[in-house]
């Protein structure tokens, strides 16, 4: 499956599903301690889709990635 844009907060991830560009993403956002002490806000993180950066993609990527750019 193609790779496709999402946006978790502040940063891009290119993932096939949305639960992949989430995963990817809270680490970068906070320590995943902060994340084990604070439960609902990782049920509240959201990955939302954004096909109009869907370009940005690197095409030779295959495996999903946080943008370098963001």
């Amino acid at each position: 499956m193609a790779l496709q844009a999402y946006k978790v907060e502040d940063v891009l991830v290119f993932a096939s599903r949305g639960t992949e560009a989430k995963m990817l993403a809270a680490p970068a956002l906070r320590p995943m301690e902060e994340w084990r002490e604070d439960v609902s806000g990782w049920v509240a993180l959201r990955a939302e889709r954004t096909p109009e950066l869907d370009d940005l993609c690197d095409p030779s990527r295959e495996e999903p990635y946080i943008h370098s750019a963001s």
